[in-house]
């Protein structure tokens, strides 16, 4: 049961990139971010209240929630948002696959018990190699806007990179409170955002458009938060975060199947790279001592 959530999760993750594409062409990036965060803090607030959890009442915590909420959700989402006006969606999951890389190789700034191998480091210059692959061709094929559009994913992909290892090194908090504290900071500042910058402009949705952002909002946002926080405990972190590591390969081949995206060659190229690089990071041997 638990491996089938965690299938279930990988899609989830891969398929935001498709319900984006499908939505920004009539919506406005940051609209779509103040929408999704919107529809799924109302749900992730209805289990947190069933779950009888406490508010926390200090300003660290709070603190802690809103940097993690800024950079964990307002940012990335928006930068995605913007990215996938100029890149498949296959490519924006291809480019976020690289967030894990980052995050194991700033890891032992964050945690002494995590240390950089041999093992690691191969798979931190394939990735690069991974990027370098897929840089290349856009770079002399279109300098300015892809490489603007490929440029906003990755800043995403280091916006989660470093919104794991800040909580990871800072909060003291239970999954659900900081889920629900981050995200409900984070639909109040976009809101807010929204109302001032776009006023009522910006939202013009088709009927796809609508379908799209209501499931970016049920489903990777909502559900996919409550089913991660369900199985952490339950399969622990370590087989949990290589879900980070499927989407890369589960985005193109949704975008291929489901938008009819004719993926670049560089893609292909740049994908067994990138698969490689994770896979050394993540199917590390555990050091001695450990269970």
């Amino acid at each position: 049961m638990n491996m089938c959530l965690w299938v279930c999760l990988a899609l989830m993750w891969s398929s935001a990139f498709l319900a984006i594409k499908v939505a920004v062409p009539t919506v406005a990036p940051l609209v779509i971010v103040a929408c999704r965060m919107g529809i799924g803090t109302g749900i992730v607030l209805m289990v947190f209240a069933f779950a009888r959890k406490s508010v926390p009442r200090d300003g660290r915590s709070w603190l802690v929630m809103g940097i993690a909420g800024l950079l964990g959700n307002i940012i990335p989402f928006t930068l995605i948002g913007y990215g996938e006006q100029h890149v498949d969606s296959g490519l924006a999951a291809l480019l976020m696959g690289i967030a894990p890389v980052v995050t194991v190789l700033f890891a032992p700034l964050f945690d002494r018990g995590e240390h950089l191998t041999g093992r690691v480091l191969l798979g931190v210059v394939l990735g690069l190699a991974g990027l370098v692959v897929l840089f290349g061709p856009a770079v002399l094929r279109d300098l300015g806007r892809d490489l603007l559009g490929q440029g906003a994913i990755l800043g995403a992909a280091l916006c989660y990179a470093f919104t794991s290892l800040f909580l990871r090194r800072f909060n003291r908090l239970d999954p659900l409170t900081t889920t629900a504290g981050s995200m409900t900071v984070g639909t109040l500042c976009v809101g807010g955002l929204v109302l001032v910058l776009q006023g009522g402009a910006g939202f013009s949705p088709d009927g796809s458009a609508v379908w799209a952002i209501v499931y970016l909002g049920v489903v990777p946002t909502a559900l996919a938060m409550l089913i991660y926080f369900h199985l952490l405990p339950r399969i622990g972190a370590p087989r949990l975060t290589q879900i980070n590591f499927v989407v890369p390969v589960v985005g193109p081949l949704l975008g291929m199947l489901i938008l009819g995206e004719r993926p670049d060659p560089a893609v292909l190229l740049a994908l067994p790279l990138i698969v490689a690089a994770v896979g050394l990071v993540v199917f590390r041997p555990a050091a001695k001592g450990k269970p």
